[in-house]
């Protein structure tokens, strides 16, 4: 049973910013900006070219985030300096939660933004190439403006939103890959106002790959194709603790049997969301503390 133990504080600045990027890429992508044009019809004139399109968005994508750390965080009042925040071990301030949420983040940001590219126009190899590039360049301006500020320079998250964007990449050239294995965030909501901070909210997070029946030619069992083999990796009680004070921090890994939501959900919803995002109360789980 977990517990969360009383009101958590979190900076909302990630959260808000990430919010924005994705309603900016899901806007622009089924705007009129960005009807897909076909080959077998005349190219029709529109405002802007999938060119300038692309550079508004990282261009504004980046401006506001230099914008919100200006004015909510204090970015340029400190010489550029690198803060060593640790990975997963049981004293660093997260126990390495945030480090995967810096993965998966990544991975699915660059999906995201590749899937409205291919909306403007970009062939499949050039919208894979260019989301990752994307992704990976709005978050390592992030994590430089960090640097300017009092928090800094972090590698061990540069690392993770490296990674995170390399395997988004050899997902997209292999969509076989996609079709079997999912890397996912589960969020359950605690239905208070560190929902707002759902990003930074680890203590109602996990992570987990998901690898999908669904995926394998040999499963032809209809029933057997919804089935998934899970594993995966959270926190708990990181954010309320104080030094000197009750230690209720633990560290997680689980395996598990889910339920293929997004199989489900096709049925009446053309929709990639659920290989992102896993449903809580879909899955049953053998947990193992690290503890």
């Amino acid at each position: 049973m977990e517990v969360h133990l009383g009101m958590k504080r979190f900076s909302v600045g990630f959260p808000l910013i990430r919010v924005f990027l994705a309603s900016l890429c899901f806007f622009l992508a089924s705007s009129a900006w960005g009807q897909e044009v076909s080959s077998l019809e005349p190219e029709k004139e529109e405002l802007l070219t999938r060119g300038q399109k692309t550079l508004l968005l990282n261009v504004g994508a980046m401006a506001v985030i230099a914008a919100y750390g200006v004015v909510n965080w204090d970015y340029g009042e400190e010489t550029f300096s690198f803060a060593d925040e640790g990975w997963f071990g049981p004293d660093t301030k997260y126990g390495g939660a945030d480090k995967v949420g810096h993965f998966w983040s990544s991975y699915a940001l660059s999906h995201l933004i590749s899937y409205t590219y291919r909306k403007w126009g970009y062939t499949e190899a050039e919208a894979n190439l260019y989301g990752v590039l994307s992704s990976l360049g709005i978050q390592t301006f992030m994590e430089v403006a960090d640097g300017f500020c009092s928090q800094g320079f972090s590698y061990e998250d540069f690392v993770m939103d490296v990674a995170g964007s390399a395997v988004a990449y050899v997902w997209g050239k292999y969509p076989s890959l996609a079709r079997k294995i999912d890397f996912r965030m589960e969020y359950t909501p605690e239905f208070n106002s560190d929902d707002l901070g759902f990003s930074t909210n680890y203590g109602s997070q996990k992570f987990l790959i998901a690898v999908k029946a669904d995926g394998f030619d040999a499963i032809t069992n209809p029933y057997l194709q919804y089935l998934e083999l899970h594993a995966g990796y959270y926190t708990r009680g990181y954010e309320d603790y104080e030094p000197n004070g009750p230690d209720h921090r633990r560290r997680s890994i689980f395996v598990g049997l889910g339920f293929n939501v997004n199989k489900l959900v096709q049925k009446i919803w053309d929709t990639r969301v659920f290989d992102y995002i896993q449903i809580p109360y879909t899955s049953i789980n053998l947990d193992f503390s690290l503890h």
